[in-house]
């Protein structure tokens, strides 16, 4: 299994190129800080924050995103700041409230495919943090909740598509060398046939 991954890796440098938090909490009214990795390399690329679904999620518009540098930049309640030395970028969401709760995508913004991943942000009184059996089952629920096209998805059906193809074009190769060998090889017979005839 790790050989698989090292080779993905190196089919797709783009998997797993950002990593957050996977899931995050917060009070009512209070603020939550999530913190992005980025691999290194990708410093001077826009940094993104988005709602997964909304209409805030698409390419090129976002909830908050940077312009590439280490800037902070700040939208109504949500403010982002990249750290290129750490490679890792902070977004902070205040005066939360339970309509904040959802899916939420954290990434880096480039030409043609985004590199991102999928945050979990759950706003809830901070009491409730007093019976953790609680919380765990419904923690374990929420990775089922409505099927997240996540980029570790993406990776594999690429991985997929290229094997794919590479045994088609195998194939291919090895129909036309036959073909060209049977077709050269009839050529020949005659020629050699006509060599081979006694003279009379």
């Amino acid at each position: 299994m790790r050989i698989f991954s090292v080779l993905l890796w190196i089919l797709f440098p783009g998997c797993w190129a950002v990593t957050g938090p996977r899931a995050v909490r917060g009070p009512p009214n209070g603020s939550v800080a999530v913190r992005c990795r980025y691999r290194a390399g990708y410093e001077d690329y826009p940094k993104f924050w988005c709602r997964e679904g909304g209409r805030f999620c698409s390419n090129w518009f976002h909830v908050i995103q940077t312009d590439g540098s280490e800037a902070q930049v700040t939208r109504g309640r949500v403010s982002i700041r990249d750290n290129h030395t750490q490679s890792v970028f902070t977004v902070t969401v205040g005066n939360l409230t339970p309509a904040d709760t959802g899916t939420y995508l954290c990434g880096v913004q480039r030409s043609g495919f985004e590199l991102r991943d999928a945050v979990e942000l759950t706003v809830s009184p901070a009491n409730s943090s007093s019976n953790p059996t609680a919380r765990t089952p419904q923690a374990k629920k929420q990775p089922d909740s409505p099927a997240r096209f996540e980029p570790i998805i993406l990776c594999f059906l690429l991985l997929g598509l290229s094997k794919g193809l590479l045994f088609l074009c195998i194939v291919s190769a090895g129909i036309w060398l036959s073909l060209r060998y049977r077709r050269s090889h009839r050529e020949m017979v005659p020629h050699r046939q006509a060599r081979e005839l006694p003279l009379r």
